[in-house]
């Protein structure tokens, strides 16, 4: 089954690249937070410490008088999750890209920041952040991923998503673009 796995994961790559490269018109430009008026945040939720984590971390920009919208995924099928802000197995395809309505209505957001709040791979929000009009885009450093961010914190050092969130938020403060 392993190399079914690499098949898919040869066709996510191949989609995700030329997606992506569609997106390369998009105007980008870094941004500092105060200025920012809609941010976008993706996720991971398959933890529940990862989710009061992101809660919080929003709630706090919220009280900066910031729009914020969220989307989550988690490695489940659920059938019955209507929620908007969750994503799950069945609103992926088989090679791991994206397909509902909920991911359309969320790329369809003009957001000024989107910042991407996981530190381990997950393909499906990868590609949602990878192929976002969003004006900036922030998430964890990967070597393979650098095409698809404008700021890419390095966690080696804290690999966990309390530490990359702190580093986001001091690093969309002090930009001076």
């Amino acid at each position: 089954m392993k190399w079914w796995n690499n098949i898919k994961r040869f066709l996510y790559l191949k989609k995700l690249r030329f997606d992506a490269k569609s997106k390369s018109k998009v105007r980008r430009e870094m941004l500092n937070i105060k200025y920012a008026q809609k941010i976008g945040i993706l996720f991971n939720a398959t933890s529940a410490d990862d989710i009061i984590t992101v809660t919080k971390y929003a709630e706090r920009l919220k009280k900066e008088h910031k729009d914020i919208s969220i989307l989550a995924y988690q490695s489940k099928k659920d059938k019955d999750n209507k929620d908007p802000r969750f994503i799950n197995e069945l609103d992926i395809n088989w090679f791991y890209i994206p397909t509902s309505e909920k991911i359309n209505n969320f790329h369809k957001m003009k957001l000024d920041i989107l910042i991407c709040a996981f530190v381990d791979e997950c393909l499906p929000l990868e590609y949602i952040a990878a192929t976002s009009d969003a004006k900036f885009r922030v998430g964890d450093f990967s070597d393979a991923k650098t095409n698809y961010f404008e700021l890419m914190i390095n966690t080696k050092k804290n690999h966990n998503l309390k530490y990359l969130l702190e580093q986001i938020d001091h690093f969309l403060h002090v930009i001076n673009p």
